[in-house]
């Protein structure tokens, strides 16, 4: 995955998470944000820093990584048992350890690359 599909994904799901809920103004207001750097996150033209991700994802109710989960991304079904229960946690903790360790490691890289627009 690279810099261009990570940012359509985060595009994509702040307007899925605010949809309905959320102008881009009032999310704008309420994550202390400008109304022209949420336009441009959304238009994918504009990147954005730690703290801001923090404040969007807070403002949206949601924790950051899941600003980077790919909405084509299928659940898969699992019969409700008490032996698959305990799997299915088992895999989502380390799916979520995962995906949180990446997000935080591209963070990483983007903060230290001043080539990047925040």
């Amino acid at each position: 995955m690279n810099e261009n599909e990570l940012g359509r994904i985060l595009s994509d799901n702040i307007k899925k998470y605010r949809k309905g809920i959320f102008t881009q103004e009032s999310l704008a207001e309420k994550s202390g944000l400008s109304v022209q750097l949420i336009n441009g996150i959304e238009g994918g033209r504009k990147w954005v820093s730690k703290d801001s991700l923090s404040r969007i994802a807070d403002a949206l109710g949601v924790q950051v990584y899941q600003l980077f989960v790919p909405q084509s991304a299928n659940p898969v079904i699992i019969d409700d048992t008490p032996e698959n229960e305990k799997i299915r946690a088992q895999i989502q903790a380390q799916v979520l350890d995962g995906m949180r360790k990446s997000v935080n490691k591209f963070l990483d890289k983007m903060e230290s690359d001043t080539s990047i627009t925040v």
